[in-house]
């Protein structure tokens, strides 16, 4: 094999095995006294979520894809979560839901969406599977 075709071929899979590292990203949610911006975040699996100004705050997730493991971060701590399964998760922020503080985040293509629209879900988090529900109806 010329030193060209092994050149090309090493570059290749180097790229191969380094492209899912390279597309993972970081998105942040900032708490702003009684909401989360952005409201809504669509990430892809690999990607990780910050929530930060979290001083009062906390995020608490009430509907997500089965299997998708439980969380709930401590009130007063900046946190962050990994998002490894496709689908629709809702969070509240449990001392303020009341004022409808919450939001949701998609990962990759919402395999849940079904399940959500068949779930009754009420007050400031029903707001919120509503925003999410209206917009992936777009």
């Amino acid at each position: 094999m010329s030193t060209l075709k092994k050149s090309l071929a090493v570059l290749t899979l180097a790229t191969v095995f380094s492209s899912g590292l390279a597309f993972a990203k970081d998105v942040t949610v900032q708490a702003e006294g009684t909401k989360f911006d952005p409201l809504i975040v669509n990430v892809e699996p690999g990607d990780t979520v910050y929530w930060t100004n979290m001083d009062i705050h906390n995020v608490d997730f009430k509907f997500q894809p089965d299997g998708a493991k439980d969380f709930k971060s401590e009130i007063g701590q900046n946190t962050s979560r990994e998002f490894t399964k496709e689908g629709i998760y809702l969070y509240q922020c449990d001392p303020h839901i009341g004022l409808g503080m919450g939001g949701a985040v998609i990962v990759g293509k919402p395999s849940n969406l079904d399940t959500l629209k068949a779930t009754k879900i009420h007050g400031g988090l029903g707001m919120i599977a509503h925003k999410v529900l209206k917009a992936e109806s777009k």
